[in-house]
């Protein structure tokens, strides 16, 4: 049988590596990915996603305060080396307690989301592109109805660039998978416990769309994005 041509996926950890540290991602694709490559945001990131993770995994009787600090040790790196000290390392998991406490029990997060922690794939046919994206909240706006929907992110890198790239990675993705815009797109900083909101419209998709064209344009090496027409072959990167 004669096999389909490959076609580009991006996918959206190698993303934002990319545009937090070309150096660092072409070791990856050179295949020179090493531990040491690990930063201490990725670090931070992945012990409050876990933790996130299980916070909904639990009953609703069991989720309080006391369970979230617990996944947060659980989770947290030994590793303080890779902090710029051993009073950032306390301060930071410090920090991710008190923030995802905040979020998961004060009313920010949702209290048993449609998808959690989910990577999807979708094909872009205006962009002859497959996305793969990992959804860590999706919720419906009103119960028993998923007319309206909500898509949030928990995330350590919230820079301007950063909060650019999900937003309209995120439109792109959404129209194409559900064939409706979520009524609104939430980025909460791990770091600083505040919300960044974006209420996605039909002019805002326009513009999305021409992000994501010139991100596939700009891609620095096309044949590492190739991949087999459904492909799984995908990792997930908290």
């Amino acid at each position: 049988m004669e096999q389909l041509p490959a076609i580009l996926r991006v996918e959206d950890y190698k993303l934002e590596e990319l545009l937090r540290c070309p150096e660092r991602f072409a070791r990856r694709k050179s295949g020179r990915k090493q531990e040491s490559d690990v930063n201490w945001r990725q670090l931070v990131q992945y012990a409050a996603s876990h933790t996130v993770n299980d916070f909904y995994r639990q009953s609703k009787e069991t989720r309080g305060v006391e369970t979230i600090h617990t996944s947060v040790e659980n989770w947290w790196t030994n590793r303080n080396y890779k902090f710029h000290s051993d009073e950032h390392f306390l301060q930071m998991k410090q920090t991710i307690k008190e923030h995802l406490a905040a979020f998961l029990l004060g009313g920010g997060a949702p209290s048993m989301p449609i998808i959690f922690y989910e990577q999807m794939t979708a094909y872009v046919e205006e962009l002859d592109l497959e996305i793969s994206q990992i959804f860590h909240l999706v919720s419906a706006e009103q119960e028993a109805s998923l007319d309206h929907y909500i898509v949030q992110k928990l995330a350590v890198d919230t820079d301007e660039d950063a909060l650019n790239l999900y937003f309209h990675m995120t439109s792109v993705f959404c129209m194409s998978a559900f064939e409706k815009l979520p009524d609104r797109i939430e980025v909460f900083s791990l770091l600083s416990g505040k919300q960044v909101v974006f209420v996605p419209d039909e002019q805002s998709l326009e513009l999305s769309y021409d992000y994501m064209f010139l991100v596939k344009s700009l891609l620095p090496d096309v044949d590492f994005f190739k991949v087999n027409p459904g492909s799984d072959d995908v990792q997930l990167v908290m």
